[in-house]
């Protein structure tokens, strides 16, 4: 009679979850229920079943939970069941093999031009953060075009550092400038994701009525809450001194209207 690959993968978690209930807390039978678990897995990712290889990966990762389940690492393995779930389609894996052959890490041999097919794969199912590092990959060969319309693509949906990265390779003189009504679209949408650079950039202009509508309420919103982040890391920034310089501005009326805008924006930031 033939296993249930995913019933295996089910009973696995089970038995993970269960070395971590409170009824373990102290650790005893900590130890045996993830060997169990980990039995599982190994069972159900010999029969092919992605979810269950991706967590085999997992388990001989050095960086990821090796540790967890108290045995040796080994990038080399780990690697090989990262590949495998990633052949049959699992995002997280794609993502870490990708990197892998980006940066020649976990076992694998660094491999540009294949770290560029994972990441168009995982960019075709519309991952913003696959665009970026395509983006860079294709600057980095010095196809500067392609480069540009990759990180474009992955600040319109927000991902965190594209514009960044995009504004930074204008500075340097590698890419041409954007338009600005376009520029103002990708802070935009950059802002809404929680990208701290967009939210300075954007409220910035706001408050200058650079390229946009003078709007002194949203650029208080948007610096305050780059501000928090900025004393949360223990200095005093360009957004901290802005929110100071508008709030001074402000009526009572205007002053609401930014606090219930903040509010508005951190609920739309994804966590």
């Amino acid at each position: 009679m033939s296993e249930d690959r995913e019933g295996l993968f089910t009973l696995g978690e089970r038995f993970y979850s269960n070395a971590f209930s409170q009824s373990t807390a102290s650790g005893e039978g900590r130890p045996k229920d993830l060997r169990s678990a980990l039995d599982c897995f190994r069972r159900s990712a010999e029969l092919g079943y992605a979810p269950a290889q991706f967590a085999l990966g997992m388990a001989y990762d050095g960086t990821a939970l090796a540790g967890v389940y108290g045995i040796p690492a080994n990038e080399p393995v780990a690697f090989q069941w990262y590949l495998k779930a990633a052949e049959q389609g699992h995002p997280n894996a794609m993502g870490i093999v990708s990197l892998a052959y980006q940066m020649g890490i976990k076992g694998a041999p660094r491999d540009p031009d294949k770290a560029a097919e994972w990441y168009e794969t995982l960019a075709r199912s519309g991952d913003g953060y696959a665009m970026m590092q395509l983006g860079l990959i294709a600057i980095q060969g010095e196809q500067i075009k392609k480069g540009a319309e990759w990180l474009k693509s992955a600040a319109e949906l927000g991902e965190p550092l594209a514009l960044a990265l995009y504004r930074s390779y204008v500075e340097e003189g590698v890419l041409p400038a954007l338009d600005p009504k376009e520029e103002l679209a990708l802070l935009e949408a950059a802002a809404e994701k929680g990208d701290e650079d967009a939210m300075l950039a954007l409220g910035l202009k706001c408050e200058k009525g650079e390229g946009v509508r003078a709007d002194l309420p949203k650029a208080y919103a948007l610096l305050r809450l780059v501000s928090n982040s900025e004393w949360q890391k223990g200095r005093r920034g360009e957004a901290t001194e802005g929110a100071e310089r508008i709030r001074d501005k402000l009526s009572a009326d205007q002053l609401n209207a930014a606090e219930e805008l903040m509010t508005a924006m951190c609920e739309k930031i994804p966590d």
